[in-house]
């Protein structure tokens, strides 16, 4: 996995890399990363040769790195104008370094340079360039960009972007894009007209580790395809593990904890999952959860539903056992009796999709809860009945998974999804502290957050085109079934594998079938294909593992 890292954390890791014990000095790490720009930049457009490049550079480190990416390029056969915002003594003393050897090489006529202190703006000529380049850098303004933008970056993002909306013109963002909060994924203006806008780049070749808000929207829209780059940084930095931890899972990740089969296991081996949900009104949620759940390879799957519902159920997966419980269209708290008599069979309980808004499948629910001792998933329904009951869920929380997405999150937590979507990581956090459980806060993307709240992870896999009714309650059965997996360390690492897993489904079917459209069964169905090619990954020795090439070759 990789470290996805907030302003501050790496703030302190450059200063422990270059002050610290391994003192690298801070021209070299610029320089390592202005030729990380280059370098990278050539999988977006070939060659510099011959190409017209105009790099911004603000008045920070940013600016400095851009100093060295115009100097490689220079050398490179590229025409440059550089466009300096800050004066020569404000720059630090190696952004100074730089620009002053840049200056030198201007010398030989194949590069411009131009301060550009707002104020004095020669706008035609500016404008004029803009309509001839082929590429532009953004070095404006890096990791410690907060709130809005102003001049003069407000205007040259506004020139950059019409410049650029027609794609012929490539815009490559150094580090992260000028606009975007580092931590959040927020963007200067909030995408309001009249504002100062963000920068939106075709690439950012980003430095050292990830950057939070490139993950979440609307700062990942900003950013293009990521690239990443160490930069000469030492491997135990990079390693390190922060005490507010973020990562972005890996393929190698997942590969990790979903041990192979023992070929000498049997249904028993691999856990018996019991779907509770369902009323008259929904019965193709739960049908749908059994499905995540089989195709996850869950052991045996029981399928428990109000009485009134079975008839219903029977028959369409027959790989499931159906029985309905009382004599109702929904579950009450007269039926719990005859679900605890099962559950001391049972691995692990999914409950809530399907399940209705009756205040009598509250009570059942929480009875369910209260008399069991193994792992529980809570999604959908369940979450709407219980969305008061933080004293209740507490002392229960170390064995239950819940899974909501934006709109159940906010019912909760009490929060807007507006604030939530400020800093979703956080919001993510702070909920676990209070209900004490291990969290799946389903959306693009979706974060997981363990129990202690110590660490978050972020899940890269799933598209647009899983914005679909039961998708989830298919992500519900698949967690339900990798939490008895057989070798799981611990839930928040079968909420990972579900997660993960899910969207590489989802992914396939995109590419199957187009980008919206496909069902969520046809994800489901793409479950055991999305395994093979883990295990397949496991047993290849390349760091660059394609999951989806992998899959296509089954």
């Amino acid at each position: 996995m990789k470290k996805l890292c907030t302003a501050d954390q790496m703030h302190h890791m450059d200063q422990t890399a270059m002050y610290g014990k391994y003192k690298i000095a801070p021209v070299v790490l610029m320089e390592n990363a202005g030729h990380a720009v280059v370098e990278k930049a050539k999988d977006l457009i070939i060659s510099w040769h011959n190409k017209r490049v105009i790099v911004f550079c603000g008045k920070g480190n940013n600016g400095g790195d851009g100093f060295v990416i115009a100097r490689h390029i220079l050398a490179e056969g590229a025409r440059v104008f550089v466009y300096v915002l800050g004066k020569d003594a404000s720059y630090s003393t190696e952004a100074n370094y730089h620009l002053q050897t840049l200056y030198a090489m201007a010398e030989e006529g194949s590069c411009v340079i131009e301060n550009y202190a707002e104020g004095n703006e020669d706008n035609q000529q500016l404008h004029q360039r803009l309509k001839e380049t082929d590429i532009i850098v953004d070095a404006i303004v890096g990791t410690g960009f907060h709130g809005q933008l102003h001049n003069p970056a407000t205007f040259l993002v506004r020139c950059i972007n019409d410049a650029a909306k027609n794609g012929k013109i490539k815009v490559i963002a150094v580090d992260i894009p000028t606009g975007v909060n580092t931590d959040t994924g927020e963007i200067s203006g909030n995408g309001e007209e009249h504002t100062g806008e963000p920068i939106y780049a075709d690439m950012t070749v980003t430095f050292g580790a990830l950057k939070r808000g490139m993950q979440f929207y609307p700062g990942k829209k900003c950013c293009g395809s990521i690239v990443w780059d160490p930069i000469g940084m030492p491997v135990s930095l990079l390693r390190n593990r922060e005490q507010n931890a973020a990562y972005l899972l890996e393929t190698a990740d997942i590969e990790r904890v979903l041990c192979s089969r023992a070929p000498d296991s049997h249904k028993g081996t691999h856990g018996t999952i019991a779907v509770v949900s369902g009323s008259r009104d929904m019965i193709g949620a739960p049908l749908m959860t059994c499905r995540g759940a089989m195709r996850a390879g869950a052991g045996k799957i029981f399928l428990r539903v109000p009485e009134q519902t079975a008839s219903y159920c029977i028959g369409k997966l027959p790989e499931i056992m159906v029985r309905g419980i009382g004599s109702g269209s929904e579950f009450s708290e007269n039926d719990v009796f005859q679900i605890l008599e099962e559950a001391k069979k049972w691995t692990v309980i999914a409950i809530g999709p399907g399940m209705g808004k009756n205040s009598k499948t509250k009570t059942f629910i929480q009875e369910v809860i209260r008399n069991t001792t193994c792992p529980i998933v809570i999604d959908a329904d369940a979450l709407n009945l219980i969305h008061s009951e933080k004293e209740f869920i507490s002392p229960y929380g170390k064995r239950i998974i819940m899974t909501p997405h934006l709109a159940e999150f906010s019912r909760l937590s009490g929060v807007s999804i507006a604030e939530v979507k400020k800093d979703v990581i956080e919001a993510a956090k702070h909920f676990v502290h209070e209900w004490n459980v291990t969290l799946v806060l389903k959306g693009a993307p979706t974060v997981i957050v363990s129990s202690d709240a110590q660490t978050v992870y972020v899940n890269p896999t799933g598209n647009a085109g899983m914005a679909a009714g039961g998708m989830g309650d298919v992500l519900t059965g698949m967690i339900a079934a990798f939490a008895a997996h057989d070798g799981m360390p611990d839930l928040c690492a079968a909420a990972c594998s579900g997660v993960f897993i899910h969207g590489a489904a989802g992914d396939y079917c995109y590419n199957k079938y187009g980008p919206y459209g496909y069902s969520p069964c046809e994800v489901a169905d793409a479950i055991p294909r999305v395994i093979k090619a883990l295990e397949i990954a496991g047993d290849t020795a390349s760091e660059d593992r394609n999951l989806f090439g992998m899959m296509e070759s089954i």
